[in-house]
């Protein structure tokens, strides 16, 4: 059950309705929006009507003074619901969240060496020269985006592309068969009803995260094992014991892990997650502030994470790899991220 905070307007910013002011005087006004629109309202139960598709539109309804319990319905989302107050000759405006939240971390600012060094096991020269990198706070999503977010951007018509899941299962698993072009659909359909400004992250804010503080080659310190983390664990890495007979072949629902030490969950493996930057094979003239470098070949966008596909070494924090903008695999998922002004 998703709830929603009222959000108290002055009788300037609403506009007139009329016969309002004489219904103001015996009740008050309750202006209603849903995330995502075209909701069925229920007012203690009884059906009021729908809300409107956009979120620049409300739909009014005067009540006596009192307490309710007014909900939103939709097919294909979890039902939300509030508890109002309604005082006479008052208005207020309510706004009501179906869509799946995507709870977000708070990454502190900070400096980090981002690349590999040069005697990291099976590192790739891709991966150099180490360079500090000063990346300004940002929030990125504690989980990778799943199947239930994305569904709900497809029923409200918001994204075109609907993915297929492999037989694997929907919901709390990370959506997979979408290209970075399919994510910026997404992106635009979040932020018109949030007005929050998500985005992918840059691939030195991806890293750092990642990192958590350790400058090791994975959060987890030199190795990582199948209980850390979904990858293929039929192959050893760097002399860290003998590989495992573990390698699920397919994705894990979001937060089958254990979180890095900053929260954040399935940072290595599960999806290869699409950062905002262009490729580039090394990192000689890198942005050293933490944004997105957008020079460099953008037929190409960077990826980072490693998968349920791939073996331990991809799961490193400083591993890259690169993809064409429209292209899906079933390995390729994502989260996002937002600078703290948005």
């Amino acid at each position: 059950m998703r709830y929603s905070t009222i959000l108290l307007l002055g009788v300037a910013a609403l506009l007139p309705v009329p016969g309002a002011t004489r219904a103001a005087e015996t009740t008050g006004a309750v202006r209603l929006f849903t995330i995502p629109g075209d909701a069925q309202l229920f007012v203690d139960g009884e059906r009021k009507g729908t809300s409107p598709s956009t979120a620049q539109e409300t739909f009014l309804i005067h009540l006596p003074p009192g307490e309710y319990r007014i909900e939103a319905r939709r097919d294909g989302f979890d039902p939300a619901e509030e508890d109002v107050f309604v005082a006479a000759g008052t208005e207020q405006t309510l706004q009501l969240s179906l869509a799946p939240e995507i709870a977000m971390v708070s990454i502190p600012a900070g400096c980090f060496l981002m690349g590999s060094p040069p005697d990291e096991p099976e590192r790739d020269a891709d991966e150099g020269p180490q360079h500090e990198v000063c990346v300004p706070a940002f929030e990125i999503g504690q989980r990778e985006v799943t199947f239930a977010d994305w569904d709900a951007c497809v029923l409200d018509q918001g994204c075109t592309e609907h993915p297929s899941d492999e037989g694997w299962g929907r919901g709390d698993r990370p959506v997979i068969n979408v290209s970075w072009d399919d994510i910026q659909e997404y992106l635009r359909w979040l932020n018109r009803l949030t007005g929050k400004g998500y985005r992918l992250p840059t691939e030195a804010e991806w890293e750092y995260a990642a990192r958590a503080g350790t400058t090791t080659p994975f959060s987890t310190g030199a190795c990582i094992t199948t209980d850390q983390a979904n990858y293929d664990g039929t192959f050893e890495y760097a002399g860290c014991g003998r590989p495992t007979d573990v390698n699920l072949g397919r994705t894990a629902p979001t937060g089958s892990y254990p979180a890095n030490p900053w929260g954040l969950l399935d940072m290595h493996g599960n999806v290869n997650e699409l950062t905002q930057d262009c490729w580039n094979g090394g990192f000689e003239g890198a942005p050293a502030d933490g944004s997105a470098w957008l020079d460099g070949d953008c037929t190409k966008r960077v990826m980072r994470s490693g998968s349920w596909y791939g073996y331990a070494g991809y799961m490193r924090s400083a591993y890259r790899c690169r993809v064409a903008p429209g292209f899906n695999h079933r390995s390729i998922g994502f989260r996002i991220a937002r600078s703290p002004s948005s």
